[in-house]
């Protein structure tokens, strides 16, 4: 006599909870990505590019103006770029600190084009740093 053992039937297919670990994991992959690409906002040094994209932007420029505050209490002030071109800033936030010795300013935001202006979500202010000045203070003792 030949014994013969039983073995479980094997089901096919995932299991239940594989389908869910599988759904979580998609599901944060598209998340992830959406949200990396809408935090993505590209870099431009051209006001023309700015104004013509439909997405929030990184425009970069010098000081058009000294910048004052308007009625509504935002900070304004002129970015220019290597064009000439100027357009209008406006930020909720208050007026950077290093504002007057700016060499560059990044203006990140969107365009809106029923006022015509720029508005800045937040300001980068780029100053000569204490290095620049040191070196051009040691170019003239050596000149």
């Amino acid at each position: 006599m030949s014994s013969t053992t039983l073995q479980p039937a094997s089901r096919g297919g995932l299991k239940p909870l594989h389908i869910i670990g599988i759904a979580i994991v998609v599901l944060s992959i598209v998340l992830g990505y959406y949200g990396l690409s809408a935090s993505m906002r590209p870099y431009t040094t051209q006001i023309s590019e700015a104004t013509n994209s439909a997405q929030g932007v990184q425009l970069a420029g010098f000081l058009g103006s000294t910048g004052e505050y308007n009625e509504a209490g935002k900070f304004t002030f002129l970015l220019q770029d290597s064009t000439g071109k100027k357009i209008k800033i406006i930020s909720s936030e208050p007026k950077p600190s290093n504002f007057e010795q700016a060499v560059s300013i990044v203006a990140i935001g969107h365009y809106d084009a029923k006022s015509g202006d720029f508005i800045a979500e937040s300001l980068l202010v780029k100053c000569p740093s204490k290095y620049q000045e040191q070196m051009k203070s040691e170019t003239k003792v050596q000149n």
